[in-house]
């Protein structure tokens, strides 16, 4: 992301999770309405909003073929995941690049028992917190809402200094962020993970494999994507391959609880009425627990 520029790659997921919350209730894997309040600027209060929204996910959709319905596979994904936490009793929630996520608010039982952690780069966060101000006039009593450039400053440091307890069972989402930093910044986000929450407390993220972080994919949206994100400086420069995340996992301190690839997701979310919808193969999930 360009320095002092909130992410456009949050914005567009935002609008993706609107327009899935605008399919009927048969159709539609997730229904995020709070989504609507973090749309780009020229779309939040366009007139024709809606019509706007429909034309840039049908563009999307011409360019990078399936990536728009992985995507919303994902949000689908961890939401389930963190109703799971929730029922198995987590107490903290932390969300590391957290954009325009909405979970805070949607998710009616983390107001009851869970101290939410949202943590991210300070141009995007101030955008968001503008917004709930301003538009969403929500009280979020149980959020703490943490700025930090995870390339320049302390995860630790930071975590701590708001009240995070490492005593304390949590679910870390990090959510459409290890694709666009290196393996170093990788290995120290699941090494404070590792020692800093206690066993059985889990994390949660989707990966590339290597050949979409080095080019040499053969999949014609993942070329796509790469050069679409380069261009408004959101680079593509880190992969695990599927067959090596138990390897790669077990050796940072976790064990590997769920590892989705396409196939899985796919007959798990689309069937039915959405049997037909084109979905990537490019985007794996993964849930692991602290060892």
């Amino acid at each position: 992301m360009k320095p002092n520029q909130s992410s456009t790659t949050a914005e567009n997921n935002a609008m993706l999770r609107l327009y899935e919350s605008m399919r009927p209730d048969n159709e539609r894997i997730f229904n995020d309405p709070y989504s609507a309040f973090f749309l780009p600027d020229g779309v939040i209060d366009a007139p024709d909003r809606n019509e706007q929204i429909q034309q840039a996910i049908r563009n999307w959709e011409t360019h990078f073929p399936g990536v728009s319905n992985a995507i919303v596979a994902r949000t689908r994904f961890i939401d389930d995941c963190l109703d799971a936490a929730i029922v198995e009793g987590i107490r903290q929630l932390v969300i590391l690049g957290a954009g325009y996520d909405t979970r805070a608010m949607r998710c009616e039982a983390l107001k009851k028992s869970v101290t939410v952690f949202e943590l991210d780069h300070p141009s995007t966060q101030i955008k968001k917190l503008k917004r709930i101000k301003n538009d969403l006039k929500e009280e979020l009593s149980h959020v703490r809402y943490i700025p930090i450039d995870f390339s320049k400053e302390n995860l630790a440091n930071k975590l701590f200094t708001c009240g995070y307890d490492d005593a304390l069972k949590t679910l870390f989402i990090w959510e459409g962020v290890t694709y666009y930093i290196p393996e170093s910044a990788v290995d120290r986000t699941l090494s404070f993970i590792a020692h800093h929450s206690p066993s059985r407390s889990s994390v949660i993220f989707d990966y590339f494999p290597p050949t979409v972080a080095d080019g040499t994919t053969e999949l014609t949206e993942a070329r796509a994507l790469r050069e679409g994100l380069s261009r408004i400086g959101e680079e593509i420069v880190f992969g695990i391959s599927p067959g090596r995340i138990n390897e790669f996992m077990q050796a940072r301190g976790f064990s590997v609880i769920q590892n989705l690839t396409v196939e899985d997701y796919r007959a798990t979310y689309f069937n039915g009425v959405n049997k037909d919808r084109i979905v990537s193969e490019m985007f794996i999930f993964v849930q692991a627990n602290v060892s």
